[in-house]
């Protein structure tokens, strides 16, 4: 007697737990990195438009990245958490905690910069739920966090450089659409495998 071929394995929560580890600690090492040459840069002013003269402003600045980027990163465990209801149920989006911390990394993600990667993490974790109603708040959150970075920053000329603001916004659309496709393969995924 032949056994029927296994369907594809199902994701376990420990993989799940495993996975979320893994996306957190790449956040915080890009994040990290990403930070150390942003201030360097701005201490040194090697970008233009962005000088750091005040060191008092400076380590002001430092400590709320740090402040703001932590509290980012402890949050995208619980902005990517996926409840197996998402695929199953049509209507079911997600849990409600996942889209308010989620909201709160994005709104960070430009203004901290230790919080750039996992405000990109969220976004692509938010889109993939294909939900207007959740990817919508996300797209407006990524656009005021530059706008804020913009803002409260340190520049050298004042207002808002709508060349920074445009770029954020073309990155959030790829991010979007990355994430919008990974979910419409991980439902295809899901409806074949009663299947085989």
């Amino acid at each position: 007697m032949t056994m029927p071929p296994p369907g594809p394995p199902v994701s376990s929560p420990l993989r799940s737990k495993h996975r979320t580890t893994a996306l957190v600690l790449i956040s915080a090492v890009l994040g990290l990195v990403y930070s150390f040459f942003y201030h360097a840069a701005a201490i040194n002013a090697w970008l233009p438009g962005v000088k750091m003269s005040d060191p008092e402003l400076f380590w002001v600045t430092l400590v709320s990245d740090a402040v703001l980027g932590l509290l980012a990163l402890c949050l995208v465990p619980a902005a990517i958490r996926h409840d197996s209801e998402e695929l199953e149920e049509d209507t079911y989006i997600g849990p409600p905690s996942a889209l308010v911390a989620g909201l709160v990394v994005i709104t960070v993600w430009q203004v901290s910069p230790l919080a750039i990667a996992a405000g990109a993490v969220v976004i692509i974790s938010i889109s993939s739920r294909i939900s207007a109603s959740w990817t919508i708040p996300a797209v407006c959150a990524s656009i005021f966090s530059v706008l804020i970075a913009e803002l409260a920053f340190f520049h050298t000329q004042p207002g808002i450089d709508w060349a920074v603001v445009g770029l954020v916004a073309a990155a959030t659309v790829v991010l979007v659409l990355f994430g919008t496709v990974r979910g419409y393969h991980l439902r295809s995924l899901l409806r074949e495998q009663p299947r085989r």
